[in-house]
Order: C-alpha cells, then structure tokens, then sequence
C-alpha cells in the first residue's frame, strides 16, 4: 500500500524518527521529449539527491528523499531535470503541503505552521505571500460607489479601513492613515469613477487626498462622528464637576454617568428623577444635558442641508456661556467641516456601517497578537466565509454565429450562394462573480467565535 497516495511518486522505504518522518521515492513518470525542443532523443546525464517537504503525518513533519535524474537532449542539448508533478519546485515541498500551509496560515500563527511541517517561518511567510497574491488576482474587489474611509487601531497603530458602504464591506486595509499613503492609495485606485460619494470622520488627511484624486466626489462626515462629540461634551463637564467634589459624591456621578449619556426618551422613571436631581444640584450639568438633546433632535428630524445649516447656527449661539468652553472642540468642528456634516443630511448613511465598523474595531483589538499587519489584513480580506454573503454570479447571454457547411458545396458557387440559408446563431452563456469584499458583521462574528485568535 502505498502510503503516500501522489500520483507522480511510489514510495520505497520510511524510516519514523522521533522529530520527523523521511521516506524515499521515486518518480513514476519519465520524460518523453525535450520540453525545449519537442524531440525524444534523450539519455541520462546525470542524478543528485534531492529533498522536498510534504504534509505531516501523525503530527510529525515528513520529508521527501529523491534520486532526481538529469537529461540531456541529443536534438538541441540542452540539459533538464525530470518533471515532478506533484513537487512545487519552487518552494520545494509537494504542491499539496502549499495548499494545506496556506489553509493553516489562514487561521494560525507561521510560527504554528512552522513547527508543525518542519519548515522556516520565512518560508511559511513566502508562500503565504503568494497565496495572498494569488487571491488579489482571482478576487478583484468591485470599486465602491459609496466608499467609506476610516480608522481601526491594529497591531500597535492606527491603519487606515476602506469600506463598501452599500455592501457593508471591507473593501481593503491599509498600513497608515497618512495623507501620502492614502492618496498613493486613491489615485492607483482601479475604476475610480465608480466612486460617487465618500463618507469620512473629521481626519484632514483624509479630505486631502480625497480632493486631490477623487475631485468633485461629494464628501460625507457620518453623522455618528459628529454626535459622538455631544455625548463627549456632556462628559468634559460632568468630568470637570466631578473633579471638585467628595469621594462618595464623585464615585456615584461616576456610576450614573450612563443616565447622562442616555436620550431623554430612553430614560426610565427613575433615570428621569436621578437626571433631574443632579441638574438641580449642579445647573452646568442640566444645560449640557439638555444641549446634548437639543443636538442629537437636529439629527432625528429628517431636515434637508439648508434647514439643517440654520438650525446647527441656531443650536450654537443658544449654548449657555457657562458650558460653552466643554462644547468648543463640537463647535469648531461644526465651522471647519458645516459642507460634509450638512453633506449628511442630504446623503444619509446608514447606522448599520457605523453599528458594525465600531464592533469591528473593538473585536480586533484582541486579533493583532502574534500577526503582522499584511497577515491580519490577508486573513480579513480574503476570509472564504466572510466573503460568501457579498459575493455574487452574473450570468450573461453572448450571441455566437455557427458556421455551417453548404450541403451544395459539391455544386457551382453561384448555385451555391443562391441557395446558402440563413446565418444562425447559438446562445453562450458565461459566469462572472463579482466580490464586493468581506462582510462585516460576518468578521465580528468571526472573531468573537476565536477565528483569528
């Protein structure tokens, strides 16, 4: 029996050691022809030992031992060695150890996989990059029409994420959220006249390298990022009455901090009675609250961008003197970005993408140990079950003209253009699938089940 199971390859012997298994072989298939010049006229030059690695067995790392026949030929002589089928001479191991080290990389650490074939960690790297390669050229993301640029901290840094909006998707990732990166990025972007809209925190870079590549593309500031700063407004003046009060004082204003930063139509009688007492002891405390509501209502109206401007101006002057300075990073943001946050009103963006992409940056705090940043973006990106809700087959008709043989060939050309019949046609039917990039709430999914881990 033989217990490797390759086509190209008969074992001859296995000797099991306590580190690893070796087993000499020998290839079942030998050259017919020259593969530079097609003639059969061969003979042997010479042979040397060659080793290759293949998928463990029993847990141990098995190595592959040959006697490699080199050729010449009598035709052109050159000189070639024996084709392996199963080797991948490049990596040299058996194609099928490629295939289950980049499943494993998939999943595990290099330093894992390493330990389990046998091999370097650079070399699990290296056919893990190609892997990577090879997924890139068979899984062409479809530019976004709606692209959406934020940032997730990862592996020590902040990387900049491109999403699909539409699909809810990550599109890509990149090492840096630096303007030069991002807008390298843009401008090699592949159908770029795709992208209609773009939606964007309050990054300047980003609007940059945006204006510089995408012009006249209508820019989005989410409106979550932006009623993120009322809630942390409220909270600089909770945080700034707290700091002058006692120890029991200062702890429960701590604990009820949530009933701050509640809506007031969320609040339970008793969160409503608690809110009202801390405003009537601290009168700083209720006029940010009610200027967090009075905010976050602009933005549940459904207002259209010139009613939406009058109301934000309205908004800010009737911010009480005492709280304004907790307010100013909302106000300053609210006159150096008014076009993209008023951008949003008329283009809304769905809660869906801010919900998702923030548990997202949550759940990926845990992913970064042990990975690089190339790995955790690879193992994202081409993720096979993450990619299954968004990817999609097209199927299109082709109309093919059938030639067909005159059964009056025999006859003269005359007698046989006047009786030639009508051109047919046949129907070709061809698949495409489009990949829109990986889902993610299937990611969050993902990571909370330790996918990644």
């Amino acid at each position: 029996m033989d217990i490797l199971n390759l086509k190209s390859l008969n074992a001859l012997s296995h000797y099991n050691y306590e580190s690893h298994t070796e087993i000499e072989v020998e290839n079942k298939f030998k050259p017919q022809g020259c593969p530079l010049c097609g003639h059969s006229a061969l003979y042997s030059h010479d042979k040397t030992e060659q080793v290759f690695f293949d998928t463990p067995m029993q847990g141990k790392p098995v190595i592959l031992k040959i006697m490699r026949m080199r050729y010449k030929c009598r035709s052109c002589g050159k000189t070639f060695r024996e084709p392996l089928l199963d080797i991948d001479d490049k990596r040299l191991m058996t194609s099928r150890l490629k295939e289950h080290i980049q499943k494993r990389a998939m999943r595990d650490t290099f330093a894992v996989v390493a330990r389990e074939t046998g091999l370097d960690e650079k070399t699990i790297r290296h056919v893990f990059d190609d892997y990577v390669s090879e997924k890139a050229q068979s899984m062409p993301f479809v530019t976004p029409r709606i692209l959406g640029i934020d940032e997730l901290k990862l592996v020590g840094s902040f990387r900049c994420i491109l999403t699909n909006i539409e699909h809810n998707t990550v599109f890509d990732m990149l090492p840096s959220r630096k303007k030069d990166s991002v807008r390298e990025y843009l401008k090699n972007l592949p159908d770029k006249d795709n992208v209609e809209q773009i939606t964007m925190d309050m990054w300047r870079p980003y609007k940059d390298a945006v204006n510089a590549e995408l012009p006249g593309r209508i820019i989005v500031i989410d409106k979550f990022h932006i009623v993120r700063m009322a809630n942390e407004s409220l909270e600089a003046s909770r945080k700034a009455i707290r700091s002058s009060l006692e120890r029991k004082d200062r702890l429960k204003l701590k604990n009820e901090r949530f009933v701050l930063l509640k809506r007031r139509h969320s609040l339970s009688d008793e969160e409503t009675e608690k809110l009202q007492k801390w405003s009537a002891w601290y009168p700083e405390l209720g006029l940010a609250y009610d200027a967090k509501e009075a905010f976050f209502c602009l933005f549940d109206q459904g207002l259209d961008s010139k009613t939406a401007k009058e109301a934000l101006i309205a908004w800010q002057r009737g911010i009480d003197q005492s709280i304004s300075r907790h307010f100013e990073p909302l106000t300053k943001a609210l006159n150096n970005w008014m076009p993209e946050i008023l951008n949003g009103f008329d283009y809304p963006i769905t809660n869906a993408y801010t919900e998702s992409i923030n548990r997202l940056a949550k759940d990926l705090q845990r992913m970064g140990r042990g990975y690089s940043f190339d790995v955790v973006r690879a193992k994202m990106l081409y993720n096979a079950e993450a990619n299954k809700p968004t990817t999609s087959t097209i199927r299109k008709k082709k109309r093919k003209p059938v030639k067909e043989e005159s059964v009056f060939s025999l006859m003269t050309d005359s007698l046989a253009d006047s009786s030639a019949s009508k051109q047919k046609y046949r129907i070709e039917i061809t698949e495409e699938k489009r990949y829109y990039g990986a889902h993610i709430p299937t990611l969050c999914k993902l990571l909370e089940q330790g996918e990644f881990d």
